[in-house]
């Protein structure tokens, strides 16, 4: 090879190195649901949650531990961020699947269940800026969508306002883990910027 070709090649690897490192840096440039307003929308999402799925009374034989749910909790204990948004858009994605399937089971409200799905969609598109189209973590999905799926085999083995309450509340405990993780994330990203 003459010396111009292995020139040619040597920065045609740089231009590639360089194209690989500063994809993440144009994606997070991009990612609007990174800005810090965008704490108000999770806020807007569980009030208009807790407004879709009314508090139901129930007998008080309801017995919570006796379901078993696979964990999720350590998603939530992530700190790269494109993970972070992984795990983010992968609970809103279940979370809207699982309503767009069974809100009317679940008793909800029409005009919040309307509301809802809104802010879960607006999210979501938030979300595929921030995201490399190559960006994947199969594991993370496999674990929220398990969790999802016992979820819903919960509620087609027993619909009662026991099960809608327990339900209800571990899609409110997943959407507030991802209003956390959303503000650890964007507090990161804002430390990136000043630093």
């Amino acid at each position: 090879m003459t010396r111009s070709g292995v020139t040619t090649l040597h920065m045609a690897s740089i231009q590639t190195i360089l194209l690989l490192v500063l994809i993440p840096i144009v994606q997070s440039q991009n990612c609007k649901w990174l800005q810090p307003k965008q704490e108000y929308l999770n806020r807007q999402t569980l009030k208009t949650f807790e407004e879709m799925n009314p508090p139901e009374d129930y007998d008080e034989s309801c017995q919570y531990d006796s379901i078993e749910l696979p964990n999720i909790d350590e998603i939530y204990s992530i700190s790269q961020m494109e993970e972070m948004v992984l795990a983010v858009r992968g609970v809103l994605n279940e979370t809207m699947r699982f309503y767009m399937k069974h809100h009317e089971s679940m008793g909800c409200k029409q005009q919040a269940w309307e509301r809802f799905q809104q802010l879960l969609y607006y999210q979501i598109n938030q979300l595929e800026a921030c995201i490399p189209e190559t960006a994947e973590n199969p594991v993370f999905n496999q674990t929220i969508s398990d969790q999802y799926q016992a979820l819903e085999q919960i509620l087609q083995e027993k619909n009662t306002a026991c099960t809608r309450d327990i339900i209800q509340s571990e899609i409110r405990g997943n959407l507030q883990l991802v209003g956390q993780l959303a503000s650890r994330a964007r507090r990161q990203r804002l430390l990136q910027r000043t630093a």
